[in-house]
């Protein structure tokens, strides 16, 4: 009788044999996941550094996956590419699947592609992607994470390595920066910032006024306010659907994205009736399907927007405001109303409150409340 076959990723007795002076060679028989035995032998100084070598070497072929190319000594880059084609395939939205692939080819390809997956360490990982937030700030750095980290999950999945080394990664701490965004905006301010823009040339040239004035009374994102067509304004009814965002793709250009950031953003509002008259006004002078076009008519660039906003409160007391300060103040604003948590996030196009909240109530229509708490937030006529 036979002797019986090598089990799966097993290997046979480890035979040592000296080649020289502190020069070593050990050599066994390894069975593959293919079924086929072949010859694995690694060399060393010493008859113990040959046999560690060789034991290394078998470890990390047990860790390969079956008919896969991925083992220990496969190229960053080639796990990259994988990843980023999971990625393509993915729902994730094409503004994220650009900002995930810039962040690969700009920032960590030149740092880590022609390594080797074993050497992603969680050491390196801390090096390179604390380099990235010095040089690149830490938005950068933490997208660069989330690439380099589902790179190595991949590798993970493959049983080459036993845990992800980039998940142990902790960023510096970061400085505070000198002009830091203006998130918050108290309605009291409102008059001011009107009167500010209203007295600006180039800010009512970029359209501004009406911009600040549509947020503060939607609490919406930037890019979904520019995304608006007028088939989504029912005057009669005094309700705005957002189904959209703004976005630009590289090769492409701008063009509105047929959905929001998640589920909850694709809602309908009942807007403040003071709104709903200044569209009306808007709507009868405009010769354009867009809301808020740029003024040859097309579409409206959100990063731009949000350039625009900094350049023209420069300077004043309003330095550093960000669209997102009108999310929070609406927000504020519905709170201190009396709307409860679930209309407010139905408003704002948030995600859940609860898992109850999201079963039960109807989160495509928003209550005629939230227009009402939003009156006091009018522009002076």
């Amino acid at each position: 009788m036979g002797r019986p076959p090598l089990p799966l990723g097993t290997h046979g007795e480890i035979r040592c044999y000296q080649l020289g002076p502190k020069r070593w060679r050990a050599r066994t028989k390894y069975r593959d996941y293919d079924g086929t035995v072949r010859d694995v032998e690694r060399v060393g100084r010493s008859k113990t550094g040959a046999k560690e070598n060789l034991r290394v070497a078998i470890r990390d072929r047990a860790r390969a996956a079956v008919g896969e190319e991925i083992t220990a000594s496969t190229r960053v880059r080639v796990v990259a590419e994988m990843w980023l084609q999971e990625l393509e395939e993915s729902g994730k939205a094409l503004r994220t699947k650009q900002t995930y692939r810039e962040s690969w080819h700009r920032d960590l390809a030149p740092a880590v592609s022609e390594l080797r997956v074993q050497e992603i360490t969680v050491s390196l990982g801390t090096r390179v992607l604390r380099s990235i937030q010095d040089t690149a700030g830490t938005g950068s750095a933490k997208h660069a994470k989330v690439v380099l980290a589902g790179i190595m999950g991949i590798v993970l999945r493959h049983d080459v390595i036993e845990t992800n080394p980039v998940r142990e990664v902790v960023l510096g701490a970061v400085a505070k920066r000198e002009k830091k965004e203006r998130t918050v905006l108290d309605v009291g301010e409102l008059p001011k910032l009107r009167a500010l823009l209203g007295d600006d040339k180039k800010a009512r040239r970029r359209d501004l006024p009406g911009v600040i004035d549509a947020l503060s009374g939607l609490g919406c994102r930037i890019g979904e306010l520019l995304a608006l067509d007028w088939l989504k304004v029912d005057f009669e009814r005094g309700t705005i659907a957002f189904e959209g965002t703004v976005i630009r793709e590289k090769g492409v250009g701008l063009f509105v994205q047929p959905h929001t950031k998640s589920d909850a953003g694709m809602r309908t509002v009942t807007a403040p009736a003071w709104l709903i008259a200044a569209l009306r006004e808007r709507h009868a002078e405009s010769e354009c399907e867009w809301v808020f076009p740029t003024s040859t008519g097309t579409l409206r660039d959100p990063d731009n927007m949000r350039g625009f906003l900094r350049e023209a409160v420069a300077g004043t007391a309003f330095e550093g405001l960000h669209p997102h300060a009108f999310r929070h103040l609406v927000a504020t604003q519905l709170d201190a109303a009396g709307l409860s948590a679930r209309e407010i996030a139905d408003y704002l196009g948030h995600e859940r409150v609860s898992m109850t909240q999201d079963v039960y109530m109807n989160r495509k229509a928003t209550s005629p409340a939230a227009a009402a708490a939003l009156a006091s937030v009018r522009p002076e006529s």
